[in-house]
């Protein structure tokens, strides 16, 4: 079934050789330089939760990539989605812990996070759904915030992917697709699509939200 999941993960979960992060160091100029990743003064692995200088340097290499993220030094769920969709797209095993094999691969720039922009994801819904576009757009947006990018982790640990959260399951399977397939908004929206027309009905999208078409905030 698929559903919007809240976010579960356990911040509490146990690492290995945690060091105290330190500051960022100030340049002569007076600008603040990040810490580097691969450093003792950052976890070996970096998780959900933590708030600190390495969280920055983290999401600066994300940005770097084309993650979008504000900086702000908090590693919380949309930090922790670019994560899972970097190791995705590098090739790594996708836990969403930041781990040596990922810095480094943030570091070497092993892949990058770019995607479509919100408005080109309403108008190809729109295409797609023609039945009933309005309703598809407004499922979308309950499920992913219309992000095309969004990965959300279920109480067994399975995945939603991507702009409709396809079950990373059986649903997923009987797709005949991938966390990397799901992860194109083409592949993502036509397989909804696939989905809608076997009842032509949303509600096994079970998104109350939805109920109501789909309409831009103002600017």
């Amino acid at each position: 079934m698929l559903s919007a999941i809240l976010w579960a993960f356990d911040a509490t979960q146990p690492r290995t050789k945690v060091s105290s992060p330190a500051e960022p160091a100030v340049s002569g100029s007076g600008q603040r330089v990040g810490v580097n990743l691969l450093s003792e003064h950052c976890p070996v692995v970096m998780a959900y939760g933590e708030k600190d200088a390495c969280v920055v340097e983290l999401q600066r290499l994300l940005n770097r990539a084309g993650a979008g993220l504000e900086v702000d030094g908090d590693f919380g769920p949309l930090t922790r989605m670019r994560v899972e969709v970097f190791q995705i797209r590098a090739g790594l095993r996708n836990t969403g812990l930041v781990d040596e094999e990922t810095k480094r691969a943030l570091y070497a720039g092993k892949a990058r996070l770019t995607t479509w922009p919100r408005e080109r994801v309403v108008r190809r819904i729109h295409e797609v759904f023609a039945e009933d576009p309005d309703r598809a757009v407004a499922v979308a947006n309950c499920q992913s915030n219309l992000d095309p990018l969004h990965v959300e982790v279920n109480p067994s640990g399975i995945r939603n992917w991507g702009l409709f959260q396809i079950y990373g399951g059986y649903t997923l399977a009987e797709l005949g697709g991938t966390p990397e397939r799901a992860l194109d908004p083409e592949w993502n929206i036509q397989a909804a699509h696939r989905l809608w027309a076997k009842t032509r009905d949303f509600r096994a999208w079970q998104c109350g939200r939805a109920v109501m078409p789909y309409s831009p905030s103002p600017g």
